[in-house]
């Protein structure tokens, strides 16, 4: 996508829009008070949990806008999209809602407790590549080839809007917000929210919250441009690999966001750790981002109302044992 469109992107638009088109099938998901972390930055703060959306996971809310917004014809030429676990169950619900199905790329590199996931699902599986930016690629040439529809996990701006839905909520919820800390990989959920709650509330800071081993917006933003760089696993996996060079989301990063902030994997653990102690809430790394950030930067919120949006629960059970063991 040229820089000219980049730029022309209308982000609240396209979450009103969203919100429109989708309201049949996405529910507001619950905010919940936090006594423990008020208590940590002594100011007041709320959890958004969107681990509760459909899927268990806030990414069915921009493949249900693309998909909602592809015609029969569309989707009767076949949908195509690739995945590191979450994507591939949102995309194959929003298409079978339509009564169609989805292929799904997945890399070898995958956690087997989410492929497993996936199989169990019965979902239209290509594994190929040994990392996630290798399936992507491959499913991106895959559609292009043979006339398929590629549904991004954050490259489009109707997957921008769709994720942005989350904001809209919280604006509902919360409308004297002072700053949202969201997970960040790609910057779909980041970027859509913050654009909205900005558009409303130009004094909201909007953080983004990245795994360590896998900085790419975050140096992109630091550099000024889409960088391709080695990463590491990590467990907030759904956050992690290469992103389009091309990425309509760091223009908006660059006109949204804040900061981006850096979380270590035991910083991740110990968010997980806290969300089931202290709310008995059971999140996939990713989704216990945005609560590490909030502690990571808690010094600059004291008096204020915050929101952590808690994005995802699909954790493998070894996994989440071992961390609140």
């Amino acid at each position: 996508m040229t820089t000219e469109v980049q730029q022309q992107l209308d982000v609240p638009q396209l979450v009103l829009e969203a919100s429109e088109r989708c309201k049949d099938h996405l529910s507001p998901t619950p905010l919940e008070y936090s006594m423990c972390l008020s208590e940590q930055i002594d100011g007041e703060v709320w959890l958004k949990l969107d681990s509760m959306q459909r899927t268990s996971s806030f990414k069915f809310r921009g493949a249900i806008n693309k998909v909602l917004s592809l015609t029969e014809a569309e989707l009767d030429r076949g949908v195509v999209s690739a995945s590191t676990g979450n994507y591939a169950l949102v995309v194959a619900e929003a298409v079978r809602i339509r009564g169609h199905r989805a292929t799904i790329y997945v890399a070898e590199d995958m956690d087997p407790s989410r492929l497993e996931l996936l199989k169990a699902h019965g979902l239209d599986l290509v594994i190929h590549g040994v990392l996630a930016w290798d399936a992507e690629k491959e499913a991106r040439r895959v559609a292009e080839e043979d006339g398929k529809i590629y549904v991004s996990p954050y490259n489009d701006p109707l997957v921008v809007g769709g994720q942005g839905t989350c904001g809209y909520e919280i604006s509902r919820q919360l409308p004297d917000l002072d700053a949202g800390f969201f997970a960040c990989g790609a910057g779909g959920l980041l970027t859509g929210s913050a654009g909205w709650l900005k558009s409303h509330n130009p004094d909201v800071e909007a953080f983004g919250v990245s795994p360590e081993n896998s900085p790419v917006m975050y140096e992109s933003m630091r550099k000024d441009e889409m960088v391709k760089m080695e990463t590491y696993p990590t467990l907030a996996d759904t956050c992690a690999g290469g992103v389009d060079l091309d990425s309509i989301t760091l223009d908006l990063c660059r006109r949204y966001v804040d900061e981006i902030v850096l979380l270590t994997e035991t910083q991740i653990e110990a968010s997980v750790r806290l969300l089931f102690e202290q709310h008995r809430l059971v999140v996939e790394g990713s989704g216990a981002l945005a609560v590490g950030g909030l502690l990571k930067r808690k010094e600059q919120f004291k008096g204020r109302k915050v929101v952590a949006v808690v994005c995802g629960r699909n954790i493998d059970l070894e996994v989440f044992k071992r961390i609140i063991g």
